[in-house]
């Protein structure tokens, strides 16, 4: 539903009241002409509602714009306790934006609309859309849940892709273990990186997966960075990687894989991110001067420093 659907509903609802109380017996009009004035003149209290199947499933619909992906666990286990009338009021919200979208309950909705039963909860309004970065930092609300409720294209990689390069462009590249919050991630994604090439090196990265099963998010952030070296080389190199066309054995991108192929059966098929990361730009080094890798070059300790990517 556009926001100009929204103030259309809102226009015509029959003289809803804020204060009106939202009860499942309603005719699904009237409750929806109740909901959508405290959505337009927010309550600076939360509002004990009670959803009816039917009004969760409007909202779902029509309201619920760019929220992540929804859980089907979570949802079955939400149904069986409404179903087990093991459901009451323990505080937690349903928060609806200043922008009148759905911000954060969509489970539970989606578990009202299962079970066909009512759900009784405490709901908050005009949350600032901006926020939404910082709800449920508590809960498992993960970076690939922030991008994709951003509308972006492979959230999951893109995130992981935005972490690592994080890690690559920082003072020590080689520390792996760095955490960043999802309100970093994002601000990196909007401020720091540009989007469209970060979508652009995540294709490459599944390409190259296609074939070498190797992680998406680190090899997308080692392609973004080549690129900005030579953008024409990195989409090259891998494809080259990818497709498996070099046929010198020791081009860079086919003596790449046979070494991460050698070393991963080495190590019982783990290998250390570090380790990986720099044998790729090693044969990136390689590729970009265009000659040959030797077996003495491509070899790495994880004492070692990470080598400088070249072009």
């Amino acid at each position: 539903m556009t926001s100009e659907n929204v103030t259309t509903l809102r226009a015509n609802a029959p003289n809803a009241k804020p204060d009106r109380k939202i009860k499942p017996g309603m005719p699904l009009r009237d409750q929806i002409a109740i909901l959508s004035e405290l959505i337009k003149s927010p309550p600076e209290n939360s509002r004990v509602i009670e959803f009816s199947p039917k009004l969760a499933e409007y909202v779902l619909t029509e309201l619920n714009d760019k929220n992540r992906p929804r859980k089907p666990a979570k949802i079955k286990l939400y149904a069986n306790d409404l179903n087990a009338g093991l459901w009451g009021l323990t505080g937690d919200t349903i928060k609806f934006g200043s922008d009148g979208f759905l911000k954060d309950g969509q489970n539970r909705l989606a578990a009202t609309v299962r079970a066909n039963r009512a759900l009784k909860t405490h709901v908050v309004f005009g949350i600032d859309p901006r926020l939404f970065a910082r709800m449920d930092i508590g809960k498992n609300r993960n970076g690939a849940d922030v991008f994709s409720i951003q509308g972006v294209r492979h959230a999951n990689h893109v995130s992981v892709t935005v972490r690592w390069l994080l890690i690559l462009t920082s003072d020590d590249p080689g520390n792996r273990g760095a955490q960043f919050s999802n309100e970093e991630l994002l601000t990196a994604y909007r401020e720091k990186f540009d989007a469209d090439r970060i979508e652009q090196s995540v294709d490459a990265a599944l390409a190259v997966r296609k074939t070498s099963h190797h992680p998406v998010g680190p090899l997308a952030a080692l392609h973004y960075l080549f690129a900005e070296k030579d953008a024409r080389k990195a989409d090259a190199f891998y494809e080259e990687w990818a497709s498996g066309r070099a046929k010198k054995a020791r081009a860079p991108s086919r003596y790449l894989q046979s070494e991460l192929v050698r070393v991963s059966s080495a190590s019982n098929n783990r290998m250390h991110e570090n380790v990986r990361n720099a044998m790729i730009i090693k044969a990136w080094n390689a590729y970009v001067y265009g000659r040959a890798v030797s077996k003495a070059e491509m070899q790495h300790a994880l004492s070692d420093m990470m080598p400088k990517i070249a072009g």
